[in-house]
């Protein structure tokens, strides 16, 4: 049984008079046009703009339009009694791949994601986007994705790592359209796991050998205190460069022998507690060589690249180029060395003087041990055990 009667174009009343000067069309054009239909047995009357249109020509040209739109939308499923209900299928069906890929990065921005992670997600988003330039969102199939990542294997753009990342940000930004109701399920289910990409993964945070970061903080103490003071900070207390940034001089108590980390200054953005840490006491020779007394209690930590006090914080990418430029003129930098590694080399060392993994989860601020195990992957190529004697049995 038909839900709904023919939709009609009506234009109000018979004209019966026509003022001197003026003309039926002209009369016929100030009467109230409406379409009118019948759904579910209830009279539908929809009469859009067409009423402030003056002219007869131009408003009998939009109420045409209306009236097939009207056609269309009810053979198409359209319920004047749940519009809500149509509003989100149309989306569903005219969401493209490209619109939902903005409406997950102003998801991230308005949840005040890590601009870093935003912006390694819409880089890959961006380049599957223009892999199938225009598509629908519901287009995207599990098998599309996998033409997508072998396609970046094939041309040698992805490795191993990179397909993993791929994956994992497929997963993260299908399952967001899940859950807006753009799409019912996620095509990176059933991804094919035999897919593989045998490009050698380009290391990075690779810890430094003894030699090595000998060299570089002997190069950095001679021509850049301002990185030599940046890494040595991560070595001692294995904060994130960003957080780092961020610290101001108030976050520093050398009589305490605390660092306070603002939550406003953490990667975990979730937490609204502060983070307070010890200052151990081989770092503590080169805060007090600052003079922090003399700043403003406002100025930040590493705001100047001179001074390495100074009241603005220096740029994201900062004390990250200046230790690229020195690994570079020391031929270091292919190595897969950079600010982390420094982060990384504490772990190793310290587990290797003594340190037990629970006061290493401790210096690092992880939940799990196995977060901190992370950084001692490479632990084997710090150890020796050509000497070692291996028991009888």
């Amino acid at each position: 049984m038909q839900k709904y009667t023919l939709p009609r174009l009506y234009k109000g009343k018979p004209v019966k008079h026509i003022p001197k000067g003026s003309s039926k069309l002209k009369e016929e054009a100030k009467q109230i046009w409406y379409v009118n239909y019948s759904f579910e047995g209830k009279q539908i009357r929809v009469k859009g703009d067409l009423n402030r249109i003056q002219d007869h020509k131009e408003k009998e040209f939009a109420a045409n339009i209306l009236l097939e739109s009207i056609k269309q939308d009810l053979a198409n499923g359209y319920n004047p009694n749940n519009e809500l209900e149509w509003v989100a299928k149309t989306m569903k069906e005219t969401t493209t791949l490209a619109d939902a890929i903005l409406q997950f990065k102003e998801y991230h921005s308005v949840h005040k994601s890590r601009k870093k992670t935003i912006a390694t997600y819409i880089s890959k988003l961006n380049a599957l986007s223009k892999f199938y330039p225009k598509i629908l969102l519901a287009e995207i199939t599990t098998k599309k994705l996998q033409n997508f990542i072998l396609s970046k294997i094939a041309d040698n753009t992805y490795s191993q790592n990179s397909v993993k990342s791929a994956k994992r940000t497929c997963s993260a930004f299908f399952n967001f359209c899940v859950q807006a109701e753009l799409i019912q399920s996620n095509p990176i289910n059933g991804f094919d796991k035999k897919i593989r990409s045998s490009k050698e993964t380009v290391e990075k945070h690779v810890p430094f050998s003894q030699a090595d970061i000998k060299l570089v903080l002997e190069y950095l103490d001679n021509n850049d205190k301002y990185a030599a003071f940046f890494c040595r900070m991560i070595y001692f207390t294995c904060l994130r460069p960003g957080e780092i940034r961020g610290l101001t001089v108030a976050n520093i108590d050398l009589v305490n022998k605390t660092i306070t980390v603002p939550a406003s200054v953490r990667k975990v953005t979730k937490e609204t507690k502060e983070d307070v840490i010890e200052i151990n006491e081989s770092f503590m020779r080169f805060l007090k060589e600052l003079n922090l007394e003399t700043y403003s209690p406002n100025y930040f930590l590493t705001g100047s690249t001179i001074n390495i006090v100074g009241e603005h914080k220096v740029g994201e990418n900062t004390p990250y180029n200046k230790l690229m430029a020195a690994l570079k003129i020391l031929e270091l930098d292919e190595k897969g060395y950079d600010l982390y590694s420094f982060k990384h080399t504490s772990n190793i060392f310290k587990y290797t003087s003594g340190w037990t993994l629970a006061e290493i989860m401790k210096a690092n601020r992880h939940s799990s041990i196995t977060m901190t195990e992370i950084y001692l992957r490479k632990l084997g190529q710090f150890v020796e055990t050509q000497s070692k004697a291996i028991p009888l049995i």
